[in-house]
């Protein structure tokens, strides 16, 4: 045995009342024109029968027909002034009236004299079968006072051809029957309809309460979101600066210690002495450079990184990090190489140090983790079909290798519980973090692969290609981790609070705004790094408002713009200067939206690819 289900009873609780209302609603805004109506045709009635029939009888037909007439409109008549529906009694009383109209009409048959002429008999056969049928379409929103009407007039009416010696009299009765049967049907099929109408707008309002819950809950989450994200970005932001702090705070006495070391190297001091000088002197110099790349890490994690663009190419990577680690690996006892593929005199737009950097530190690895045989390092460069070219730099040994369990965490930060002993001891867990940020900082990837014996780390990412007539020659891009502020344009709020949770997740600043005024003031007020203008605005169309936006007399009319549109074949289109993106929206397409508006400013289109 199960419990009945709230939400359906709930729902079929609402249709019943709802019904009702729209039937009383109905009712009462029709008898303010069938009652007239009805006096009125009884009057003429009478003028028609005036002749033919006795004037006392007429008389007292049309005053009773006039009395009840008017006590049907009375029984409303205080819900009528006070705008609101009548009540149970109110419409009992209603109903009363109606069957005694009806039965008014119905007995008009017998107010003609024993032998009436044609045209009294064909007046009260056309009269009584019209009003039946307006009484129905009239009434017809309530079954019951269709039924009040109709029974009593067409039944009184066919009992009238009963009485009739004619021999169609019985034919005559059954067809008033059928005709009465056919008007009831016509009321129970338009009753039907209209509860069929009510059922169909309480779903929908209960649907659009749904919707509007969901939006609102949307539109909290998102607001919990972007409060999560700025305390996360302000602690992420303070844990830089600390570790920034310490790292300078420690680099002036590490200075005095190495300082102090090679003034002991250079006196002359007994061999084992010596030896413990050059140790003092090799870990001060290996505890630099992790002071070094924790300074690099806070500053990628508090968006203070620069990459500072010039022509480097292979050739010019391989010369340096043979002169810098043909000695290291020499000293060692060590073969080392640089090959170099590709073609060869491309020349690349990319951070030399930064490169040289992640290069420096495979190297490092490889030549500390290796104690026979060598490392070859593979440099390549390739210009692709977009005319962008990709550098890959490989840095094989035949070392020790990566155990099995720390290879799916080597570029994690500070995973100590996963990391082999000798790594850990070794201190490149940190490089190896500081090589993935670098790497992404420039859109590329690191990444490892088991070598029998050894390992190989490499290092690939994308890079434009130099020319003297460069317009960027000598530039300075700030690649940061800011986040990019998005101005977003929808009337409508559910699709707002999606548009809104989407550019959250590609780690964006997101104002919205839901009309035509808002949008300019804002885009007044400040800078923007993209507008999305949604489908809706509540005082203006987009289209019309995107003619404002690109009128505006400053800098903010010029702000790259998304646009959504329905019915578009492909989920995201370029179009000028502006993006098209399919509704509804889709986080891909949103993203490679944005990314084709940013395209001419190199730093914001990377930081979106790379917090995407």
């Amino acid at each position: 045995m199960g419990f009945p289900d709230k939400s359906a009873s709930a729902f079929a609780g609402e249709v019943r009342r709802r019904i009702g209302e729209a039937r009383l609603r109905l009712i009462t805004a029709s008898s303010l024109q069938a009652v007239p109506l009805n006096l009125a045709m009884a009057g003429l009635l009478c003028l028609v029968l005036w002749s033919a029939t006795e004037s006392d009888i007429l008389l007292s037909w049309l005053g009773v027909m006039a009395g009840a007439s008017f006590f049907r409109l009375a029984a409303l008549y205080r819900a009528q002034r006070r705008k609101r529906l009548p009540g149970r009694f109110e419409f009992f009383l209603y109903a009363m009236a109606t069957a005694l109209v009806g039965g008014l009409w119905g007995a008009t048959p017998y107010m003609l004299p024993a032998e009436p002429s044609m045209h009294a008999v064909m007046a009260v056969v056309l009269f009584m079968p019209g009003m039946a049928a307006g009484a129905t379409m009239t009434s017809a929103a309530d079954l019951r006072i269709v039924a009040a009407y109709i029974v009593p007039a067409l039944g009184i009416y066919a009992t009238w051809f009963l009485t009739q010696p004619h021999p169609l009299s019985w034919l005559l009765t059954v067809c008033t029957l059928i005709f009465m049967g056919v008007l009831l049907k016509l009321a129970r099929t338009y009753s039907a309809q209209l509860v069929e109408a009510v059922e169909a707008n309480v779903q929908l309002d209960r649907a659009r309460k749904e919707t509007d819950a969901q939006s609102a809950a949307l539109t909290r989450l998102a607001a919990r979101q972007e409060q999560a994200a700025r305390a996360a970005e302000t602690q992420a932001r303070a844990n830089a600066a600390m570790l920034s702090n310490m790292s300078h705070e420690l680099s002036g006495p590490l200075n005095a210690v190495m300082g102090m070391s090679q003034m002991l190297r250079e006196a002359d001091l007994p061999p084992d002495q010596a030896r413990m000088a050059a140790r003092i002197r090799e870990s001060g110099e290996h505890l630099s450079e992790m002071l070094g790349s924790i300074l690099d890490i806070s500053a990628i994690q508090a968006g203070r990184m620069e990459l500072v663009l010039e022509d480097i190419s292979a050739m010019n990577l391989a010369e340096r990090l043979e002169s810098r680690f043909t000695p290291q690996a020499r000293a060692k006892g060590l073969d080392f190489e640089v090959d170099l593929e590709g073609d060869l005199n491309l020349v690349l737009r990319a951070d030399m140090r930064r490169v040289l950097q992640i290069a420096s530190i495979f190297t490092t690895n490889a030549i500390r983790f290796t104690e026979t045989g060598g490392v070859k390092v593979g440099i390549s460069a390739r210009r692709g079909e977009d005319g962008a070219a990709r550098l890959r730099l490989e840095v094989r040994d035949t070392g020790i290798g990566v155990p099995e369990a720390s290879r799916g965490h080597l570029f994690e930060a500070f995973a100590e519980e996963t990391q082999d002993m000798a790594i850990r001891e070794a201190g490149t867990g940190l490089d190896l973090h500081l090589s993935k940020a670098l790497a992404r900082l420039m859109e590329g990837e690191v990444g490892y692969e088991d070598l029998d014996p050894g390992s190989m780390f490499h290092f690939e990412a994308p890079f434009r290609v130099s020319s003297k007539e460069d317009k960027y020659a000598g530039e300075r891009l700030a690649v940061t981790n800011r986040r990019l502020r998005i101005l977003v344009a929808e009337g409508d709020g559910a699709r707002r609070s999606v548009l809104l949770g989407y550019l959250k997740s590609f780690n964006c600043v997101v104002a919205c705004v839901d009309s035509r005024t808002e949008m300019l003031t804002a885009l007044s007020a400040s800078a923007y790094d993209a507008l999305v203008m949604g489908l809706t605005l509540t005082d203006l169309d987009p289209e019309d408002a995107i003619a404002d936006v690109r009128a505006l007399p400053s800098t903010a009319s010029m702000t790259p713009m998304v646009r959504l549109a329905a019915d578009m074949d492909a989920p995201m289109r370029r179009t000028g200067s502006d993006a098209l993106v399919r509704a509804p929206v889709a986080a891909d397409p949103l993203l490679q939206g944005l990314q084709a508006v940013l395209d001419h400013d190199p730093g914001a289109a990377a930081q979106l690819r790379m917090t995407a």
